[in-house]
């Protein structure tokens, strides 16, 4: 896995040169959102991986069921197809749309909340976690229902957890010590 997560981050790291340079890094990454997603369809997916099926069958197959793409981005997934590297697109979007993010000084925030969120408390979330990271922040709600009540965001390798059950973890302890 490690070898795949190296080859990833490589092939998305060119990608992402090359799609700097030609201002196009939302293409690219639109692009590369839709070619990895029909890649992971289970029919497609068996034939990229398939050692037996020659190239040219796979890369017929592949611009046969994606068709509104560019051309760098579709040889970008043909040449992983080539070199026997299918498997390593999904995380070599991630690895790109982490580029793009960094390049735009966005972090990424993970906000675990025991309910979801209303759009007020959203908004109100978003503003404190902006300001704790000091930045624009694209944040992806969980639901975590053993939170029991509060909230706890990760901003990068950052945990900042005011959820009940941490609350209640830390009065145990300090419980158990007296």
């Amino acid at each position: 896995m490690a070898g795949r997560d190296t080859a990833a981050r490589r092939y998305a790291e060119a990608a992402f040169q090359v799609a700097r340079d030609d201002h196009a890094l939302d293409a690219w990454q639109a692009d590369l959102s839709v070619l990895a997603e029909a890649v992971a369809i289970p029919e497609l997916r068996e034939v990229v991986e398939h050692p037996a099926i020659p190239f040219a069958e796979k890369e017929r197959v592949v611009r046969r069921a994606v068709t509104d793409v560019a051309a760098g981005p579709m040889n970008l997934i043909l040449l992983m197809v080539r070199r026997g590297r299918p498997a390593a697109i999904p995380r070599m979007r991630l690895h790109f749309e982490e580029l793009v993010r960094r390049d735009r000084g966005i972090a990424k925030a993970e906000v675990r909340t025991a309910l979801p969120l209303g759009n007020e408390e959203r908004a109100e979330l978003a503003q404190t976690v902006e300001r704790l990271a000091g930045r624009q922040v694209e944040i992806t709600e969980v639901v975590d229902r053993g939170l029991i009540g509060g909230v706890a965001v990760r901003i990068g390798d950052q945990l900042y957890d005011a959820s009940v059950r941490s609350r209640l973890e830390r009065l145990r302890a300090r419980l158990t010590t007296i």
